[in-house]
């Protein structure tokens, strides 16, 4: 039984560092591009490009959620706009036409087994792929609307790159 107590309590220090150490990577390299976009004078709204990256296989679909503010964020039922394309290895583009500027943070997360819902194991770590805007990542759960969050100017395209975490 004090092995396991051992062998716990070092999995979970292991996790906060390894947590802390990639943090400290994300903010050396941004990963938001904007653009202005000069195909029409007359329309303000922008469009949202994000790169996802990481992909371990094609099983089921992505998840993607998009929030305007910090009161819904991470909260599916009240997502500003959603979509779920199928999954494809490696990477994939999500695009977002329409968006009016403001300010915006997004969820991933790969939902291999189609139930709608990210799985975790018995720790309550996430045992599928996920990821948030700006490659955001909190300490003990999702990182905060701050972390997340991005603008995005009127008549412009915003690229993000995302990586997906997997534990």
């Amino acid at each position: 039984m004090r092995t396991i107590l051992n062998f716990t309590f070092c999995f979970l220090i292991l996790t906060v560092f390894s947590s802390c150490k990639k943090k400290k990577q994300e903010e050396i390299q941004p990963s938001t591009q904007i653009v202005e976009d000069t195909t029409s004078s007359t329309n303000t709204l922008s469009k949202l490009v994000v790169n996802i990256s990481g992909m371990q296989n094609s099983d089921g679909k992505v998840s993607f959620a998009l929030y305007n503010s910090s009161a819904t964020f991470n909260d599916p039922s009240q997502a500003f706009r959603e979509i779920f394309p199928n999954a494809q290895i490696n990477s994939m583009t999500i695009t977002i036409d329409s968006l009016p500027a403001g300010d915006y943070a997004f969820g991933i997360f790969h939902d291999e087994n189609n139930n709608n819902q990210i799985d975790k194991n018995w720790m309550g770590i996430p045992s599928e792929g996920f990821a948030f805007s700006n490659n955001a990542m909190g300490s003990f759960g999702p990182p905060s609307y701050t972390q997340a969050k991005f603008t995005v100017p009127e008549k412009s395209i915003v690229t993000q790159d995302i990586n997906l975490k997997f534990y």
